[in-house]
């Protein structure tokens, strides 16, 4: 099943993301452990069988290869989901 697609205007952590990498928590979300799936700051979001971190996205605008490494910004994040 595909995750939504992240919109292109007023995107949110726990409404977009989190939906879009098909993360399991609900509370404590990272921005970099959703971008690049690690651990920061002693959180780490784990994703379902239908998404992953978004560096990792499969359909999409633009090139994900910069949410891998910090700086993440969600920005880059715009446009992407899974299929």
């Amino acid at each position: 099943m595909a995750t939504p697609v992240v919109p292109s205007t007023n995107i949110g952590i726990y409404t977009h993301l989190r939906e879009a990498t098909d993360c399991q928590q609900t509370t404590n979300l990272s921005l970099a452990s959703l971008c690049n799936g690690g651990t920061y700051n002693s959180i780490t979001n784990t994703f379902g069988a239908a998404g992953g971190p978004a560096y990792l996205f499969d359909v999409g605008l633009g090139e994900y290869l910069t949410l891998e490494n910090p700086p993440f910004e969600m920005s880059t994040t715009i446009g992407g989901g899974y299929s």
